[in-house]
């Protein structure tokens, strides 16, 4: 009996032992298959986010380029005697991105021209001078070209601050400018330099008489602030196809890094380093590392952002810590155990309702940071960089069309006496009266200043000739009113129907021409090339 007792007691314990064991060696299972749900979860979260996130980086680089692209065509596109008004486009670029610190225009300078344009550059400033920094020294360009058949030389700036107008005059003799240069006027495309210092910062340090402290050019190579960016835009002559100048944008670093990096993450905490492998890039590769980086041990996800000339790597680390509501849900399933099959339900709806959450508020986070970058702030109208991807892909359809461009009338003038403010209000009355007018499938563009472009398929001269008649009738009859100023806009407009051997570079031509054949006949008025 005391054995038959025994034998009852051992078998009491066992079976509730065993099964126990069986829940505790069930949960410990689906507590491995959930730890390895919210890694693989967490992983792909951030290859995703990882992703948008280089792509964001890529597309505000190229938002720049065209900001400083408009820069460009502002010479291009004028003569030299309206130059002078650079500041005044350049105002408004530079105000439309937050990045983007001020835009330089580098002119071209030979020994058969340098003659007269210091004498022209003496009647603005009798205090310009051209020169150099080398070897920590400030150095009066001597009228010596050697072997270089031209230098490029700061004509103008934006912003002219103090410390920027002491830039004037100065122009790179190394080798890796020469090399951007030279590879721009053979590209025909912008460059992206590495990072760099800035020349301003320098220059806000060093006095006239004590020249001999680290002076740091504007593609001098140094460890310590390097927040710039430099982006080189060519500009040609249309009629001869050369090179006369070049525009730089210089863009700060730090807002690329704060803004489309550290801002878009959204909560997921991981270090980046952003490494560069262009030209120039080889002696200070790393353009931003967060801090810790070295530090943290985890998994690294790699994207390639790629500009026009170079290629930057951007490399995301995730620690391979658990967060702390991910570890209280594998404690919380642990002390569930008996009841661990309902619960793993729930757990992993909850883990993959997180995932579609946080890839859903990625996505929208995009579309509006997409849409920003291809719409103009002011008008909410298509911006330059919408205009260039549609015009391509028009041309690359095969289609017939016919490109529009318009000027407002005047629009200095509306400035100067109305104020800016004014101005502004004056862009959005055109631009809300144009759109109206406009058919559905017509696509109107701010291209920059008071210039705007409609890319329309009505190719028909007569429904062209009233279309354009309605839309310089309309804006000539209505009234702009903004706190007790009134007045009365008028456009001057030109159009062009493509041909079959037009290109864009030639369309765009003869459309300008168009343009300029309206002005000449007294504005408020339309001229079509066919």
């Amino acid at each position: 009996m005391p054995y038959l007792n025994l034998r009852s007691v051992t078998r009491l314990k066992l079976v509730p032992l065993i099964v126990s064991m069986m829940v505790l060696l069930l949960t410990v299972i689906l507590v491995f298959v959930i730890n390895r749900i919210q890694t693989n979860n967490q992983q792909a979260v951030l290859e995703s986010a990882a992703s948008r996130q280089a792509d964001l980086l890529r597309d505000q680089v190229n938002s720049d380029i065209d900001f400083i692209g408009s820069a460009a065509n502002f010479f291009q596109s004028s003569s030299p005697s309206n130059w002078s008004n650079f500041d005044l486009f350049a105002k408004e670029v530079v105000g439309s991105s937050k990045s983007l610190m001020s835009l330089q225009w580098l002119q071209k300078v030979t020994p058969e021209n340098i003659d007269n344009f210091i004498k022209l550059e003496k009647n603005i400033s009798s205090n310009f001078n051209i020169y150099t920094i080398t070897k920590n020294e400030k150095l009066k360009f001597n009228g010596n070209f050697s072997d270089i058949p031209a230098i490029y030389v700061v004509t103008d700036i934006y912003p002219r601050t103090k410390y920027n107008l002491d830039i004037l005059g100065y122009y790179s003799i190394s080798q890796r400018t020469q090399y951007f240069f030279d590879n721009i006027r053979t590209t025909k495309q912008p460059n992206v330099s590495d990072s760099v210092s800035i020349l301003s910062d320098t220059l806000a340090s060093i006095t006239n008489d004590d020249l001999n402290k680290d002076a740091i050019t504007i593609d001098t190579h140094h460890k310590k602030n390097k927040r710039g960016l430099l982006i080189d835009y060519p500009v040609f002559n249309l009629d001869s196809n050369e090179m006369i100048g070049v525009v730089v944008g210089v863009v700060d670093l730090t807002v690329y890094m704060n803004s489309v990096i550290q801002h878009s993450l959204n909560g997921i905490h991981s270090k980046i380093k952003i490494i560069d492998t262009g030209i120039g890039s080889k002696d200070f590769p790393i353009m931003y590392k967060s801090k810790g980086w070295d530090l943290t041990k985890g998994t690294i996800f790699t994207r390639k952002v790629t500009l026009p000339n170079r290629v930057w790597l951007v490399e995301f680390k995730q620690a391979n810590e658990k967060q702390e509501q991910d570890l209280w849900v594998l404690v919380g399933i642990a002390c569930a155990g008996v009841i661990i099959s309902v619960l793993v339900y729930f757990i992993v709806a909850f883990q993959r309702g997180e995932k579609e959450r946080i890839e859903a508020q990625l996505k929208l986070k995009t579309k509006e940071l997409q849409f920003l970058v291809n719409r103009d702030v002011l008008t909410k109208l298509r911006n330059r960089r919408s205009f260039n991807q549609y015009i391509d892909k028009m041309f690359s359809r095969e289609t017939t069309f016919t490109l529009i461009s318009i000027d407002i009338d005047k629009f200095k003038s509306i400035n100067d006496n109305y104020g800016h403010v004014f101005g502004d209000q004056a862009l959005i009355h055109v631009a809300t009266i144009v759109h109206g007018l406009l058919a559905k499938e017509d696509k109107l563009f701010r291209l920059g200043g008071d210039e705007f472009s409609i890319i329309t398929q009505q190719i028909n001269v007569p429904e062209v000739e009233q279309m354009l008649f309605k839309i310089c009738h309309a804006v000539n009859n209505t009234i702009l009113r903004y706190k007790g100023d009134e007045i009365y806009c008028s456009l001057s407009i030109g159009a062009a129907i493509s041909h079959d051997d037009d290109d864009v570079e030639t369309l765009m031509t003869r459309t300008d021409n168009a343009l300029y054949e309206s002005k000449k006949k007294g504005r408020n008025c339309f001229f079509i090339s066919l």
